[in-house]
This record gives structure tokens, sequence and C-alpha cells, in this order.
């Protein structure tokens, strides 16, 4: 499946220092997603061999590849993603995230129609309504939010509607546990959705199994941040699966045109 610049979706994803997994996103991604599409990668200054691999993709039309030097903050890429869209659809993928069937771009398009959501999420998330953090033991209430590792967004319902930035903000509320509401990446820009009257949905709770979030395999590049050694010891069990499913993904040539749906 190469670049289509008729498409109605682009896809985007973020990477940081997950050469090995981000490979196997690009893979399955493109061989699994049944409509065609523009992929952009966007990568935040990784030192891990990720540049390499993604501009030899790009050299091979897979994608088109934008490298941040200096770094950026996952929801600064976000932003300027949905800012300079110009297609209909906008999906956000994580780079840790394997697709593990067949059509799950097509089936998310086709749930967008069914329903006619503005915002189509793999899955929301529910945050218990106290939070302590485990470090500075600040206290929040946790919004609820759509799982920004897979999201798509219908631009033309959007657009001119929803202009909040999908970045972490902290809001006052004497309410809440700690006086204080937490929106994570993605929580602020969905409750704007809400308060706009349009409409999202959530995929299936069976579709659910058609991708995998690893989750967090760049902390096997961190060094003196206090991750602890039973997290980057499931970090280490995480990366032996995705060694494992990326042979599979180059034995079979999965990205490829020729293979492609």
């Amino acid at each position: 499946m190469e670049q289509n610049s008729n498409a109605s979706v682009t896809v985007c994803v973020a990477s940081l220092n997950t050469a090995a997994v981000t490979e196997l996103c690009i893979r399955t991604l493109r061989e699994f997603a049944g409509v065609p599409m523009v992929l952009k990668v966007g990568d935040c200054g990784s030192t891990d061999g990720s540049q390499e691999i993604l501009r030899a993709f790009a050299e091979s039309g897979w994608l088109s590849l934008e490298v941040a030097t200096g770094g950026r903050r996952h929801p600064d890429w976000l932003d300027q993603w949905l800012e300079s869209c110009t297609t209909r659809f906008l999906v956000f993928s994580d780079s840790d995230v394997e697709y593990r069937a067949p059509n799950w771009l097509k089936d998310m398009l086709e749930q967008a129609a069914s329903t006619g959501a503005a915002l189509v999420c793999g899955r929301m998330q529910y945050p218990p309504e106290t939070f302590v953090h485990p470090k500075t033991g600040a206290r929040r209430r946790l919004a609820q939010r759509p799982t920004p590792w897979l999201l798509m967004l219908d631009l033309d319902q959007l657009r001119g509607v929803v202009k909040e930035s999908f970045a972490y903000k902290d809001e006052e509320d004497p309410d809440a546990f700690g006086g204080k509401v937490a929106y994570d990446v993605a929580a602020k820009y969905f409750a704007s959705v809400v308060k706009s009257g349009l409409h999202w949905a959530e995929m299936p709770p069976e579709w659910q199994s058609h991708y995998r979030h690893f989750g967090g395999l760049t902390w096997l590049g961190a060094r003196g941040d206090g991750v602890s050694l039973k997290k980057r010891s499931k970090q280490v069990l995480k990366l032996l699966t995705v060694k494992s499913r990326l042979r599979v993904a180059r034995k079979n040539h999965w990205g490829a045109p020729a293979t492609s749906s």
C-alpha cells in the first residue's frame, strides 16, 4: 500500500527510541489497514536506530518522515498534525502498537460512518476519581479520555468547532479529589468534543483484540529516571514478544506493496 495522495485518511505515528516495535507497527499498520491512506511518522530525535529504519521506509515510499532533532512532546505532535492535516480523517497511532487483524482502519471508518461519530477511539479510559502521584504526592481526579495511542478524528465535523489542544491540563475544581481535575493527553480535547454536542464512539470490545498496545517501551532507553527494576523487567519481556512478532512480519514481507490489502 503506497502513499496515496487521493486517500481520505492520514495516519500519524509519533516515535522515540522504539526501533523494533516501530518497525513492527509500520509493517502491520500498512499490511492490515484495508483502505488507502497517507502515513506520516514523526521521530523525536531517536538514537536507537529508529531513524535509519524510518528513512529506509520513506525512501521506499511507505511513509513521509519528519524528525524533530531537538525533541518534541507527544501532544505537540498531535496538535501539529491536527492543524496541518488535509484529509477528512486523521488517525493517531503510537509507535508501540501492533495491528493484528485485517481491516483495522476500514473498520474504524465504518464505525464512524454507522454512528456519525466525529471521534472514534480504540478504547475509552475511565480512570479512578482519586489519584495520588507516586513521586510527587499530587492529588487529582483524573478525567476520562479516549486512548491517544489509537484515535480517529473526522475533521469535516471537528474543524472550526473543537479548538482545544491535546496537551495535559490541570483545572481547579473544589469538588474534585485534591481540588483539581487532571486532563491527560487527549482528555481535554475529548471533553470539548462532548461539550460541542458532537458524537463519539468506541470500537466494540471484541474488536479491541485486533491491535495490541505494548506501552512504555521507551523506558528501556531511560537511565537514572527512577523507573523501577520490576517495571524494566516487564518491558524487557514485552520487547522479546516484539522481536518475535517482528521476525514473522519480516519473513512475510508485511507492509510491502505486493502483500498489502
